[in-house]
C-alpha cells in the first residue's frame, strides 16, 4: 500500500481541527497546552508526508520536523510554567482566573 502526499494532508488537517477544537471548547489550562501541542504537530505531520512523498531528499523534511518539535516542546514547557505560576498565584488553574491576576 503507498501512501500518497493527499492522505498526509488529511492526516494533518484533521489533527489541525482536533487541535482547533480543543484550544476553543477547553477551560482548563492543561487541557489548552495538549491541544496547543496538537497544533504545532500537525504541519510536521505534513512537512514530513510531503518531503517523503517528493524525489528530494527526505533527510531534509526530517531535519525541518525535529527542529519544528524541538521548537513546540520548549513553547509547552513555557506554556505549563505559566500554568504553575496561575496555580500558585490563584490557588486554581482555571483559564478564567487570567483575568483576576493584576500586577
Amino acid at each position: 500500500m503507498n501512501v500518497g502526499p493527499g492522505q498526509f494532508a488529511v492526516l494533518s488537517a484533521a489533527v489541525f481541527a482536533i487541535g482547533i477544537y480543543g484550544v476553543l471548547a477547553r477551560h482548563h489550562p492543561l487541557g489548552v497546552a495538549m491541544s496547543i501541542g496538537l497544533l504545532f504537530a500537525a504541519p510536521v505531520i505534513a512537512i514530513v508526508g510531503f518531503t517523503h512523498a517528493v524525489d528530494g531528499p527526505p533527510a531534509f523534511g526530517d531535519a525541518v520536523a525535529a527542529f519544528a518539535i524541538v521548537v513546540a516542546s520548549c513553547i509547552c514547557s513555557l506554556g505549563f510554567a505559566l500554568i504553575m505560576l496561575l496555580w500558585r498565584r490563584t490557588g486554581r488553574a482555571d483559564i478564567d482566573a487570567l483575568g483576576d491576576l493584576e500586577g
